[in-house]
């Protein structure tokens, strides 16, 4: 990779930086997502926490996924926009939301999560991998 991946919110006051690419990128239809997202699905980008800073005041959201894991979903303190997934799912890692990263990232979807909870009207597209749950 030539450069840093490079997310901010809207309002500008939340940055996150990456030296390394995401190790998973995945399209999230569970409840808490839609709750903390308002909108029917999330796109995330999960990168090895390692590699990653992030800059700026959020606010922290907490819940227990249907699996069980503690799920973290944090959004600008500022313009209120949901940025990052922390959870115990995938331990060493750190989701920011796809939208949120800036040119020349583009999102790869490699699976659909929680399809079993995805909401009436969404298709995903066939041959793309799913699972029921988490993967």
């Amino acid at each position: 990779m030539n450069t840093p991946i490079l997310a901010q919110c809207t309002c500008g006051n939340f940055q996150f930086t990456s030296t390394s690419e995401p190790t998973l990128q995945l399209t999230c239809h569970c409840e808490q997502c839609r709750q903390a997202s308002k909108v029917p699905f999330t796109n995330l980008a999960f990168f090895k926490m390692a590699d990653t800073e992030v800059k700026g005041k959020t606010v922290v959201h907490n819940f227990t996924a249907d699996s069980g894991a503690k799920t973290v979903r944090e959004t600008c303190a500022t313009c209120g926009e949901i940025l990052l997934d922390r959870t115990d799912g995938f331990p060493g890692m750190i989701g920011i939301v796809a939208e949120r990263i800036q040119a020349p990232y583009e999102f790869q979807v490699q699976c659909h999560v929680w399809i079993g909870s995805k909401s009436a009207g969404i298709t995903i597209p066939e041959g793309t991998e799913t699972f029921a749950g988490n993967a």
